[in-house]
């Protein structure tokens, strides 16, 4: 528990950081995400995107399965009755969460921790589980980290793709692609190329949609 308060203060810092790649995919991704009803937060980590986010929802839903991590945010959000955060892997969601339809969900950095099988299953169960015209946001390593696992450099990632091949993945469960972006261009500070040159850039942000009825 020390460690992983450790790991929650660090993250606090990062996000907190105008300069940091973690605030800026917050910022990037909070643009995209309008108010709504209900929103399912895939991966609640330390809880960064359900606190930006909250203003925003009526009932937001938030599961992980780190222990640690649900009970800092169960501890975090526990003066709001709208926020439920609850333990299962992305295999669990439908089980956990299927009662519900929702308006957004976000996996933020969490596919590249399942292997392929795990994630396409779980690009699946978020499909079924938006609501038709919903949004899904996937921030997630690119093109550097895929090399970086095929050196063995990757402690904690299974898997890494290009923007292409992140898009491929999605639309492969149904969605259709809205945006593609990253969080930050390295060495040269372009918006331009920030957004429309995105396999070189840190951090992949993909927006798509579930159209059609619910």
């Amino acid at each position: 528990m020390d460690l992983y308060k450790v790991n929650f203060e660090r993250l606090s810092l990062e996000y907190s950081d105008p300069k940091s790649i973690g605030y800026k995919k917050l910022r990037i991704i909070d643009s995209y995400i309008p108010e709504g009803e209900t929103l399912l937060d895939v991966g609640v980590g330390t809880g960064e995107t359900i606190s930006l986010e909250k203003q925003k929802f009526k009932k937001i839903c938030g599961v992980d399965a780190d222990y640690d991590s649900v009970r800092i945010c169960r501890t975090r959000f526990q003066s709001d009755a709208s926020i439920n955060i609850l333990h299962g892997s992305t295999n669990d969601l439908m089980d956990l969460c299927g009662e519900t339809k929702y308006d957004v969900i976000t996996a933020l950095d969490i596919l590249e921790h399942l292997n392929r099988t795990d994630c396409e299953t779980a690009l699946h169960t978020c499909y079924d589980l938006l609501k038709g015209g919903g949004i899904f946001i996937f921030p997630g390593p690119g093109i550097f980290e895929k090399i970086r696992i095929c050196l063995g450099l990757s402690p904690t990632h299974l898997h890494s793709h290009s923007p292409s091949g992140w898009k491929k993945m999605i639309e492969k469960a149904g969605f259709t692609i809205v945006n593609t972006e990253t969080a930050e261009f390295p060495i040269f500070n372009s918006e331009y190329l920030r957004k429309n040159v995105c396999i070189f850039g840190k951090c992949c942000i993909i927006v798509a949609r579930k159209w059609g009825a619910s």
